[in-house]
């Protein structure tokens, strides 16, 4: 106990409708409350900024990614995630 515990999240998903690649640049790891919230489109994340929108959650909304600067996030995979995902 006291562990914490991760999930990696596509942020453009694998399969059929979406096609997104299996690749480190399309990778977030977070935490499993908010790998749920973005698979059902309640978070948004500025792909210039890395500012956040969360649908409900204030304590997110309004803060910024925490991206490593070793990690190669693609931009495109967070506009696709806005536009086609994001629902609010």
């Amino acid at each position: 106990m006291g562990e914490g515990y991760a999930e990696g999240h596509h942020v453009r998903p694998l399969g059929r409708p979406h096609d997104g690649p299996d690749a480190e640049s399309n990778l977030l790891v977070l935490c499993p409350n908010h790998h749920a919230d973005f698979d059902y489109g309640l978070v948004a994340v500025d792909p210039d900024s890395y500012r956040i929108a969360h649908a409900y959650d204030a304590a997110v909304d309004g803060g910024t990614l925490f991206v490593r600067g070793d990690h190669p996030l693609d931009a495109r995979v967070l506009e696709y995630h806005n536009r086609e995902i994001a629902d609010f």
